[in-house]
């Protein structure tokens, strides 16, 4: 679709266009100028090479570089507006949650998505879409909008106009629509005109952007789009047959520069990291560390840049696994995972136990159970002989399987159950999940056995990072009534998938890269 405006363009007057090398990047960083990046892991490598070469330089302090991502870079020009008091900047940026809930919500109040199966799943494509059409300035009362053919285009029309009724009403403004306010604070002195913007990572500009661009150098702002300058090398083109021998040549090319020159920095950049993140580390532990049963205990020679969603990380999935147990009927693949976790209290004491009672359920309870069922098991008494006939109290004793510990976490999942139920605002749900959790003992580290100092650190990241969920999850009061308590834990989970986790780490002499982070 095009739009019928002549006065779009992404064409920015007066922006410079530069190469340089790094040295002369991290100078500019030096003297206080601005760097924006086109995604946030390129933000993130070019700070850390930043302290790197601070480093070097024999610095011991100094003061954080202005490296920022497009979108972190914006959310700092609004919060600056807003306590300017800039015109159209009093109303309030939902996070990432409350902007796909105030969707959600407008969906479930149009007749028109009453028709579907799920309305609320097409939240995070509108938004997607809405995007597009701010970033692009696209005009949705132009003719190509409608027709009969054109039934999404319709729809999407619709829904869209809603949307911005709802944001309107309860003094929302969706993130995309800062540009034309910010825009208009820039022109009013916004920022001072000695302030420079350096751009670098950036493929194209949107009419959008290109427009806040242009008016920052209508300020008197110098802004240049950097490029850096690439490292004359001769290039080998190498031919595999499949993904997996690539691989496994990648991981000898490693192994073999790494024992030649262990002090030298090794880069493997892989276009596709995040679908193929764990093959490409299990190569490199097969091929660096080959029958090393205590690799964990050291650090690895390799750091993967990108993360993964939060709620993959094994002690989240723990918490999701626990509060699964709340449901009405519980699937024994949770159940077992539960039974063998380390984070939980008598991890290592009940570990036989355990064991055993997770045979015992799965050959009572081939797929689901109760969390009744569950708690009987885990405290069963023998009390009657294998012929059938009674024990007296006596000679009553525990199953093999009997679990004191556990069968104390279950008693406690049992009330919660029993004592949470209805509907509640989101953040009493975030706060007795957290009480919950707590009091059943996780995460529990004392008893890992042998946990090297960078796991430890990496956990505990994670558990802020958790923490960091439920505060979302209690920030939906702004945008959601009430919750019922499967509503409350599957909004949790969607947040947990949606955060990227990227624990911290020392430095290592292997970087496994994304395509986006090559500079």
């Amino acid at each position: 679709m095009k739009s019928t405006r002549t006065d779009i363009s992404t064409q920015i007057s007066g922006l410079l266009t530069q190469t340089l090398e790094h040295e002369s990047l991290f100078m500019r960083l030096k003297a206080g100028e601005t760097l924006v990046t086109g995604n946030s892991r390129l933000a993130r490598v070019l700070t850390h090479q930043y302290n790197q070469w601070r480093h070097g330089q024999g610095d011991r302090q100094w003061q954080s570089p202005a490296v920022s991502a497009w979108n972190a870079w914006l959310d700092k020009l609004w919060e600056t507006a807003s306590l300017k008091g800039h015109a159209g900047t009093e109303r309030a940026v939902p996070g990432a949650r409350q902007l796909i809930s105030l969707w959600e919500s407008t969906l479930k109040s149009e007749t028109l998505a009453h028709s579907l199966l799920r309305p609320e799943s097409l939240a995070r494509e509108l938004q997607d879409t809405r995007n597009l059409v701010v970033e692009w300035l696209l005009d949705c009362k132009d003719p190509a909008w409608f027709g009969g053919e054109n039934e999404n285009h319709a729809a999407f029309y619709q829904w869209n106009r809603a949307f911005e009724k709802r944001c309107e009403k309860d003094r929302w403004i969706s993130p995309e629509d800062r540009l034309a306010p910010l825009c208009k604070a820039t022109g009013e002195g916004l920022l001072p005109p000695s302030e420079t913007i350096n751009l670098l990572g950036f493929d194209e500009f949107t009419p959008a952007r290109a427009s806040l661009l242009s008016a920052l150098i209508e300020n008197g702002n110098t802004v240049r789009r950097l490029a850096i300058a690439p490292r004359p090398a001769k290039a080998v083109l190498w031919k595999y047959r499949d993904s997996k021998h690539e691989l496994q040549q990648m991981a000898r090319w490693v192994r073999y520069w790494f024992e030649r020159e262990p002090d030298s920095a090794i880069a493997v950049v892989v276009p596709d990291l995040q679908n193929r993140r764990q093959v490409v580390e299990r190569q490199l532990e097969e091929i660096l560390c080959p029958g090393h049963d205590t690799a964990g205990q050291r650090a690895k020679p390799w750091n993967i840049s990108m993360g993964v969603p939060l709620a993959k990380v094994p002690m989240i999935e723990t918490a999701f696994d626990l509060l699964r147990l709340l449901d009405k009927r519980i699937d024994i693949q949770a159940i077992g995972r539960v039974l063998r976790s380390p984070w939980l209290r008598g991890a290592t004491s009940e570990r036989n136990p355990r064991a055993l009672l997770e045979k015992c359920l799965r050959d009572n309870y081939p797929r689901q159970l109760k969390l009744d069922e569950l708690l009987y098991r885990s405290d069963e008494i023998r009390k009657k002989t294998r012929d059938g006939e009674a024990l007296p109290p006596d000679q009553q004793t525990p199953r093999e399987w009997n679990s004191p510990l556990l069968t104390g976490i279950l008693n406690t999942l049992s009330r919660f159950e029993k004592d949470n139920r209805g509907k509640r605002p989101a953040s009493a749900w975030a706060e007795a999940f957290d009480h919950l959790l707590k009091n059943i003992g996780w995460p529990l580290e004392a008893e890992l056995p042998q946990q090297s100092v960078e796991e430890q650190g990496s956990d505990w990241q994670a558990l802020q990072r958790w923490h960091d969920s439920l505060r979302e999850l209690a920030s939906l009061d702004a945008t959601v009534t009430g919750l019922d308590r499967s509503s409350a834990i599957a909004e949790l989970k969607q947040i947990c998938r949606e955060r990227v986790f990227q624990p911290l780490t020392a430095d290592a002499p292997i970087q496994v890269l994304g395509l986006y982070e090559v500079n």
